[in-house]
């Protein structure tokens, strides 16, 4: 559990740095504004593709994990007659742990969906900022 921790605690830290980046971006100028927009944008497209070099992993290790499950029943299957008493425990432990890589995958998963989400919404409030500045600048003429 402490990796799940970890990750949380980092998406907090995302969220924290969202936050700081906004609030220091209400003083700047236009081109200040355009360059830590062009930032965060280079940085979600980074995040995005480390998503999905992440994902590409996390589904061979899926699939290995299925394979290594499929040979983990076939011997369970072969030895039914002679442990029938510890059948059932070998089972629940089986789905048991299962079920948890798949929970855990799923938070991990969630975890760097919501990282994304907090670099776009950083993103998008830059770009708010940007275009209130523009309209300002017009308005001002």
């Amino acid at each position: 559990m402490s990796e799940m921790t970890d990750r949380i605690n980092q998406l907090t830290d995302w969220s924290r740095q969202a936050q700081q980046q906004v609030e220091s971006a209400i003083a700047k100028n236009q081109e200040e504004l355009s360059a830590a927009i062009e930032e965060v944008q280079r940085e979600t497209e980074q995040r995005a593709e480390q998503l999905r070099r992440e994902a590409a992993e996390q589904k061979a290790a899926d699939a290995a994990s299925l394979e290594e499950a499929r040979n983990k029943w076939q011997e369970h299957v072969a030895k039914v007659k002679s442990r029938i008493h510890e059948q059932k425990s070998e089972d629940d432990l089986t789905r048991a742990e299962l079920k948890a890589e798949d929970a855990e995958g799923y938070a991990s998963m969630a975890i760097d969906f919501a990282g994304s989400a907090i670099l776009e919404a950083e993103s998008a409030a830059l770009e708010a900022l940007r275009a209130r500045a523009e309209a300002e600048a017009l308005a001002s003429r």
